[in-house]
């Protein structure tokens, strides 16, 4: 353009504007050396500003170019050349990031050498607490009075004034589970195929290298591990996953960890070394199918599945019967349980969960007439209901749908566990690894709760919601739980990203971990912690993903095999306590973070919304949302009202390059209600979303480009967008849970209604509230994740949203 040639300020420039002017042309030239090119109209006046001056990292060109009524057709060309590209190395031979620095980067390989003698120095500075073979408390079971059975299961008992579940070792001693998903190689092998020009080394497929390369034969030319190439030159021979597990698993116990988590196989080591380790049952779709449209979830009605699951349990699950090491089995990891209701009825007569359905309707109901009447259909005849979809738009068919519900979860549970304790009367089955959301069903707790010895969540939070968890601890009949998978991140500290509870710097987030650790603890009901995972996933992404894999700062690892010591410290820290809070009564670590204090108004959250994986039916459904962790907003915060009378929720947020999608489950126990319409929506029962994408740090009243959208609760298309000239077209369904406690609302905004041009990395203001109402006339409360009262006017309290791939 009219100003020269100049390169993109790495730093915030003094001013914001770095061209205004009078220009024909501009040119935008890439990291590597592309050009794209746009001849424009005469007079046309351009900007360029750097948007950090309002915290919003990016750079904004527009032209402006004037009216001419005598000549009303102007001309714009775009070009590009790329004879003149070059190549730009983005991640380093170390697989980190070439661009920046970072605490304990890696620069060369001497570093990586002078680790062995270092590692074996720190790690041998640690004094764990003496504990049992296993893990657990040593001569704690005669205190307690455990029974010593030679494996591991739970005991209600007396402790620290109340009652408290514990689980116990197989010598008869308390046990704290403190795992570790993913133990090993796993999230750091990335997919480098298409894309092998931004790395600056790549190992070779023969000698000590080619170990680095994952072993499947699909991924073998595909996926690498630049961990596994680090401890190559770490070591100087081949990687050897024996050897690496060992050194590992001794590692690990130096700072407390007793034993491993899920996602980690079943490595000899473990045994070698008597760690104790959890299983999955194989349940999978690859091993019995799955019914269309719930995910992760067998048809247990299926004879054919039924068969296959013995014969699967009687390999598997039979050999290791004996195993004392084994601590017990998860079912399965976040399934779509909620969908349940929803899933079925539209189904073929093909499938033995929809026959049993019909079987169920026709048990009930003495004709096809009074099935017609209940239903609002015109069926000709119940044989006819199984080849067709059946809508739910009645009462009668949503107390039907509950009423089959429990019947889905009690054969699902019940098959299972009797195919289970014939071949092993030995192990705990653990739970399915529920995410908040799904946890949230007094059904599904109350069945679960009749089989499972532990419940298992995958509960990633800052501030705990205890009310929540102790409600589902409540509906479960008082089972113990087991918070299956959570981290926290650090990305000014490391070469990957931050995830959704990023903190500033490594020891953040060893005192995160305490104060979640013992928190959990302290409760009396918790019987154990996994971490997720041993090493950071790759900085270009998890492979198994391909371009659009997770790259988070999950690891006690670096890629470089090095221990993220201040962290480790304070796990270490709380790993020596855990005891002394689970059993004895001490308080638990509290965090001096207001992120952690679940108090309204009080934090400063984020939430990444993931890339959409598929087309996005607006339906309240899940098929094509990324497999991320949701958010909750719990009664905790209450921003409007006396009381939040059992209101909560659980959203997600994704995105693709059309829209802004949202997904919240609400608990409600008199759920859409609101008679209201346009700018009085937020008067009844629904959400209040509210987006800003510019001066991000700026506080006060709402901005122009500020959003306030309002999603009624009572009835699909419900909408309504304040401060706009014409209302944007937004989709949008509200689907009733099936046991009347809650309902479902799904949207897909479109970024033009929200001023805002999507890409991975953009950052917004962001916040969400949910409205209640009794009678769908007056709100009686209002949560509101991470705001206050005042965020319709005022943008000061909202929290922030990250786009990532």
């Amino acid at each position: 353009m009219g100003g020269g040639e100049a390169a993109c300020p790495e730093e915030n420039p003094a001013k914001p504007n770095l061209f205004q002017g009078h220009a024909r042309d501009f040119t935008l030239t890439s990291v590597d050396n592309k050009h794209l090119s746009l001849g424009l109209p005469e007079n046309a006046y351009q900007q360029l500003t750097d948007n950090r001056e309002w915290g919003w990292s990016i750079f904004a060109w527009s032209v402006k170019v004037p009216y001419n009524r005598d000549h009303k057709t102007e001309t714009v060309t775009v070009s590009m050349d790329a004879s003149a590209a070059k190549r730009v190395i983005l991640v380093d031979k170390f697989g980190q990031d070439a661009r920046r620095e970072f605490p304990g980067k890696v620069h060369d390989e001497a570093e990586l050498k002078a680790d062995v003698a270092q590692d074996e120095a720190y790690f041998a500075g640690f004094t764990p607490p003496v504990r049992d073979q296993f893990g657990g408390l040593s001569d704690s079971g005669t205190k307690l009075g455990l029974k010593k059975t030679g494996f591991f299961h739970v005991e209600k008992k007396a402790a620290a004034g109340r009652d408290q579940w514990v689980m116990v070792d197989p010598d008869g001693n308390a046990f704290f589970h403190l795992g570790i998903c993913g133990f090993g190689p796993s999230d750091d092998y990335t997919y480098v195929e298409g894309r092998t020009d931004i790395y600056d080394w790549l190992p070779p497929h023969t000698g000590d290298f080619a170990s680095a390369w994952n072993p499947d034969k699909y991924w073998s030319t595909r996926a690498i591990s630049f961990y596994k190439a680090n401890v190559v030159r770490k070591f100087g021979a081949a990687f050897d996953d024996a050897a690496n597990a060992g050194r590992m698993v001794d590692r690990v116990r130096k700072v407390g960890f007793n034993s491993i988590g899920a996602f980690s196989g079943n490595s000899p080591v473990f045994v070698e070394k008597g760690v104790p380790r959890v299983g999955f049952l194989p349940l999978g779709k690859a091993q019995l199918g799955e019914v269309p449209g719930l995910r992760g979830v067998f048809d247990p009605f299926d004879e054919k599945a039924q068969a296959k699951m013995d014969e699967l349990f009687a390999k598997s699950v039979a050999s290791a019967s004996g195993d004392p090491l084994l601590i017990g089995y998860f079912l399965a990891n976040e399934q779509g349980f909620e969908d349940l209701p929803r899933a079925v009825p539209a189904l073929n007569g093909k499938h033995a969960c929809k026959r049993r359905l019909v079987e169920l309707l026709k048990g009930k109901y003495p004709d096809i007439a009074a099935f017609n009447t209940a239903w609002g259909m015109t069926a000709a005849s119940f044989e006819a209901l199984a080849d067709q979809g059946l809508p739910l738009t009645t009462k009668a068919a949503f107390e039907d749908m509950q009423a089959y519900t429990a019947l889905f979860l009690d054969t699902y549970y019940r098959t299972i566990t009797e195919t289970f304790r014939r071949y092993d009367k030995n192990h705990m089955l653990i739970g399915n690894r529920w995410q908040p959301g799904t946890a949230n069903s007094e059904i599904l707790c109350r069945t679960a709760g009749q089989y499972m010895d532990v419940i298992s969540i995958n509960y990633y939070a800052s501030g705990i919601d205890a009310a929540f968890i102790r409600r589902l601890y409540g509906w479960t009949g008082g089972k113990p739980q087991m918070w299956s998978e959570f981290y926290f991140t650090s990305e000014k500290e490391s070469t990957v990203k931050g995830g959704g509870h990023d903190l500033a710097t490594q020891h953040e987030r060893g005192l995160a971990y305490r104060y979640y650790v013992e928190t959990a603890a302290s409760l009396g009901f918790v019987v154990g912690i996994e971490w997720f995972t041993l090493i950071d996933q790759a900085v270009t992404g998890r492979f198994f993903e391909n371009y659009n894999g997770e790259r988070n700062n999950t690891g006690l690892f670096s890629v470089d095999d090095r221990p993220y010591k201040p962290m480790l410290a304070e796990m270490a820290t709380a790993h020596a306590a855990i005891y002394d809070v689970w059993l004895n009564g001490k308080a638990p670590y509290v965090f001096d973070d207001p992120r952690f204090a679940a108090k309204a108004g009080k934090a400063n959250r984020t939430v990444s919304a993931g890339h959409a994986t598929g087309p996005m039916a607006i339906d309240g459904q899940l098929d094509g949302w990324p497999g991320r962790p949701p958010e909750r907003i719990g009664g905790d915060r209450l921003a409007i009202g006396r009381e939040s009378e059992g209101l909560e929720a659980a959203f997600k947020v994704c995105w693709d390059e059309e829209n802004l999608y949202l997904l919240a489950n609400i608990t409600d126990a008199t759920p859409m209600m609101n008679a209201q319409t346009a700018d009085k929506l937020w008067g009844a029962d629904g959400l209040e979303l509210f987006i800003g994408g510019e001066k991000l740090d700026q506080s006060g009243p709402l901005l122009f480009t500020d959003r306030q959208i309002l999603i009624g609760g009572g009835k699909s298309g419900q909408f309504y967008v304040a401060n706009v000239a014409a209302q944007p077209a937004i989709r949008t369904a509200v689907v009733p849970a099936v046991d009347g406690k809650g309902y479902t609302i799904e949207a897909a905004i479109p970024w033009s209604a929200l001023a805002v041009t999507p890409k991975a990395g953009t950052e917004l203001l962001f916040d969400l509230a949910v409205d209640n109402s009794n009678d769908g006339h007056g709100r009686t409360c209002q949560l509101m994740w991470n705001g206050g009262a005042r965020n319709s006017s005022d943008r000061s309290a909202w929290g922030r949203l990250t786009l990532v791939p």
